[in-house]
């Protein structure tokens, strides 16, 4: 006696992982994510300061959007491409401080002589172990169910 246990439709089945995938990026991250990361004031900061935009926050826990030039620069920049091999999401936080210098880097780090602390708002998407218990991971393994069971 033989039996055969088969997957059909592999690229059926792969278009619509690729389908979630760049669903979520779109959604989730580019959507959700990152304005959770922005707008919400859950960044330490040990001192007060008046923004360039003239609130002033701090200090405790404050949000990191200022004149939202940062958080505009990296959610317009969202790259989605699709491909033989699969799919990728990128973004490039590029806003530039008075002096013409990009800024995420000093933002994100901590570093710099207006960053005293650091707000990394990627790591969650960037960083596999943080990833792995994410509530990011649980929703593109939800849209990839999704698609799945339609």
């Amino acid at each position: 006696m033989a039996n055969t246990a088969r997957i059909l439709n592999v690229k059926s089945i792969e278009n619509q992982l690729v389908e979630a995938f760049l669903e979520w990026a779109e959604d989730d991250v580019n959507g959700e994510y990152w304005a959770e990361q922005f707008f919400t004031n859950k960044w330490p900061y040990p001192s007060e300061t008046k923004r360039r935009n003239g609130e002033i926050a701090g200090p405790g826990p404050r949000n990191i959007v200022d004149t939202q030039e940062l958080y505009d620069s990296g959610v317009e920049s969202l790259n989605l491409n699709k491909s033989a091999n699969g799919a990728s999401a990128n973004w490039h936080w590029n806003a530039k401080n008075s002096s013409g210098d990009e800024y995420a880097w000093y933002v994100h780090e901590g570093q710099g002589p207006h960053s005293l602390e650091p707000r990394r708002w990627t790591d969650e998407l960037s960083n596999e172990y943080l990833f792995g218990n994410s509530r990011l991971k649980r929703q593109l393994m939800d849209r990839i169910q999704s698609k799945l069971n339609a």
